[in-house]
């Protein structure tokens, strides 16, 4: 009988994903996401992912990137209705 958690599964199934570009393996790692929309621009430092050392392509769990997803299109819109020429907004690590 299998005695490994719920998360512990996950992981060793995360641990062994392909690249679906290419099919070689994706490690876990962090990565930086870049958006621009209507003349602005954001990043999104720092971001848990699966990363092919191969081609680069960067999988992003489900839950994380829709909250990333949200985040962003909330700070486009409300920048849309500034008139400033930037905005930044980072988290200091304590």
């Amino acid at each position: 009988m299998d005695k490994k958690t719920g998360s512990q599964k996950r992981k060793a199934i995360r641990q062994r994903k392909s690249c679906p570009e290419c099919g070689a393996p994706m490690k876990p790692g962090r990565t930086t996401l870049h958006f621009e929309r209507g003349g602005f621009y954001a990043e999104v430092k720092n971001v848990t992912a699966m990363l092919c050392g191969h081609c680069g392509t960067k999988s992003i769990p489900g839950p994380t990137a829709t909250k990333i997803s949200d985040a962003v299109k909330r700070l486009f819109k409300v920048g849309k209705d500034l008139n400033s020429t930037g905005i930044s907004f980072l988290k200091v690590t304590s």
